[in-house]
């Protein structure tokens, strides 16, 4: 799904590739992906969907500390590639543009509702979704 997603929402440029950015086993951003896959599936049994407490999040610390410290060491790597990739891309005729409206048209078909959702949550989360949502007024429901 995250390929089909890379070329609806990039479009024709062949300069950014999630293969050889993230899937790879050799890709710059692959560890980051990888661990970071592997603490979301562990973070979801361990907190749950309920409320947090500061007492569950402090006996994750280690893991947490572990994630920032493997993104310290290999984030900048991957930042670059990307950045490498998405200037390539820019280069091209109407990249912008074509980015532009095929960004609006994944979020009103996939990301809207699922957004609204969150925002109607009584969480951390929630609360920073209906925040946003103020913030961003053009990306309301029409």
């Amino acid at each position: 799904q995250a390929l089909i997603g890379e070329r609806t929402v990039i479009g024709h440029c062949t300069s950014f590739s999630l293969n050889s950015l993230v899937f790879d086993s050799d890709a710059p951003c692959n560890i980051l992906f990888e661990e970071g896959y592997c603490y979301g599936k562990y973070a979801k049994d361990y907190y749950g969907s309920g409320s947090v407490s500061y007492g569950k999040v402090a006996d994750d610390v280690d893991n947490i500390a572990k994630l920032g410290n493997l993104a310290c060491e290999h984030g900048r790597a991957c930042f670059e590639a990307v950045r490498d990739a998405l200037e390539a891309c820019i280069e091209e005729d109407d990249f912008l543009d074509e980015l532009y409206t095929n960004l609006e048209t994944a979020y009103t078909a996939y990301g809207q509702k699922a957004v609204e959702e969150i925002a109607s949550q009584k969480t951390i989360l929630g609360e920073l979704a209906a925040f946003w949502h103020l913030q961003n007024p053009q990306c309301a429901a029409s």
